[in-house]
């Protein structure tokens, strides 16, 4: 009996300290808060993945339309080029998606020729472009990725997956600076023309080697009532420039004018300048009365090769004679005219010019090689363009070879530092416009879209009283040259 009691007494003991005891009694709350601790944590983790994947999606979108935005230079193969850098350029693959979705896929490509005016507005609102000559932005739309949580969502009636996509718009808009204040009406438009159709028409003629050599005869319209035609020349503003004629030709003669002008628009400068050619005549060693103060200045240089046929004083303000375009003599010659007038209205030539005439009378003298085309020498019958002639006298030491009147290619009047070639002096880079496609007028007020900047090569000088230019088509400006390009590619959403 007594031991029962003993036993019972224990059992009471250990019954009240146990019920006394206070150790441990936080755990049932950090059992019950582990589970919410564990959870929230995945979310959290789930959150941050999710979001990173988003950022890298983002990433993935906006170097995707910065891609394509770099290509729309406002050719007709623009936008093919876009979609081909879009797709093929860049291969981003994301840190959180699984399998095939790790790779940034696009799913939807469109262009526009104008965004909505507010960044709040759906981008359904812009305006689509009708063709690639008006393409200026690019919206990417890349393909949702989904992404497996870490939080057991099932247990909550949801289904573990989350998903995330991304898009962007870039555009580009061409700048060019330190060019001529120039712009031509695009020669190789013509009537029934639309936009996109004379802007196929010029980069085909520039890429192609037998219409490049057709020489052009460039007139400044001195018509106050006509409207633009093709072949027709003007000059373009610039606030940096200012409005006078003064600042316009020292801008013809400069190597560097402190001039930027934008494919998406110029503005035309009115009023006819007859004292340009004393501006352009500077890159053939020829200061005029207003130029002949900057025979010392480096950025008034002529170009290393200005041969232009003719006999006399290389460092007369005026020669005495025109220079003698046609038939060339037997003194001296500069590159000669084509010998037949065919296109745009008798001011394109036909291409075919006397290059043996010209060889001869400035380079048989020393014996030289004519330059070879399609594996055979240049002569009347194999033809090359006059710029390919020029180039080639300046890459094989010719410059300084003497024509029987005693002419060279070597500027004599020029006082400054060294000649450069970089850039060509005897290239003028101008906006081309299509003239008869945009309807313009006698006095135009409005930006205008610019089809391409042409480069053109100056075949002679301009003679006393005369204002027409003849050059050949040398191509079209690259905007990915960085010699006077500064494209403005960038990011609108």
């Amino acid at each position: 009996m007594l031991r029962a009691c003993n036993v019972i007494e224990g059992l009471g003991r250990g019954a009240c300290r146990l019920a006394t005891d206070t150790r441990g009694i936080i755990l049932p709350y950090v059992t019950i808060l582990l589970v919410v601790i564990i959870g929230v944590a995945a979310l959290a983790l789930d959150g941050a993945r999710f979001m990173s994947l988003q950022t890298q999606l983002q990433n993935g979108a906006d170097a995707l339309a910065l891609a394509g935005a770099a290509e729309l230079d406002r050719l007709p193969d623009a936008e093919s080029r876009a979609v081909n850098a879009i797709n093929n350029l860049l291969a981003n693959t994301t840190l959180f998606g699984a399998g095939s979705d790790r790779r940034v896929r696009i799913s939807n490509i469109q262009f526009y020729s104008r965004l909505p005016d507010n960044d709040a507005r759906p981008l359904s609102e812009g305006l689509l472009a009708t063709d690639a000559t008006a393409a200026r932005f690019v919206a990417v739309t890349v393909q949702p990725v989904t992404l497996a949580t870490i939080l057991p969502a099932a247990f909550f009636a949801g289904s573990g997956l989350v998903t995330t996509g991304a898009s962007a718009v870039a555009g580009f808009d061409q700048v060019v600076c330190n060019i001529t204040p120039l712009f031509v009406c695009n020669p190789f438009e013509t009537d029934g023309m639309s936009y996109a159709q004379a802007t196929q028409a010029l980069q085909e003629a520039a890429a192609d080697p037998s219409r490049q050599r057709r020489l052009i005869l460039l007139r400044q319209k001195n018509d106050g009532g006509a409207s633009y035609e093709p072949g027709d020349y003007g000059f373009l503003e610039s606030d940096s420039l200012g409005l006078g004629t003064a600042a316009l030709i020292d801008a013809l003669g400069k190597v560097h004018p402190a001039a930027c002008f934008r494919q998406s628009g110029v503005n035309i400068r009115s009023g006819f300048v007859v004292g340009a050619r004393d501006g352009l005549n500077v890159r053939f060693d020829i200061f005029a009365e207003s130029m002949i103060a900057n025979r010392g200045n480096i950025e008034y240089r002529p170009s290393p090769n200005v041969r232009k046929g003719y006999v006399g004083d290389a460092c007369s303000a005026q020669p005495a004679t025109s220079w003698p375009i046609g038939s060339p003599p037997n003194q001296a010659t500069g590159l000669p005219l084509d010998n037949g007038w065919p296109n745009m209205g008798g001011r394109m030539g036909n291409g075919n010019w006397d290059f043996d005439t010209y060889w001869q009378v400035n380079h048989g003298g020393a014996g030289r090689d004519p330059p070879t085309v399609n594996g055979n020498p240049a002569n009347n019958s194999n033809l090359l363009s006059r710029y390919s002639v020029y180039r080639y006298e300046i890459d094989q030491g010719m410059i300084t070879d003497r024509s029987p009147g005693g002419e060279s290619g070597a500027p004599a009047c020029y006082a400054g530092g060294a000649l450069s070639d970089v850039p060509d002096r005897r290239v003028v880079q101008a906006a081309v416009l299509n003239c008869l496609s945009l309807d313009l007028g006698p006095d135009p007020q409005s930006a205008l879209p610019v089809a391409a900047f042409g480069k053109f090569f100056l075949t002679l000088p301009l003679a006393p009283s005369q204002t027409n230019l003849f050059v050949e088509t040398v191509g079209l400006m690259d905007p990915k040259d960085r010699t006077m390009n500064f494209d403005t590619v960038q990011l609108y959403r």
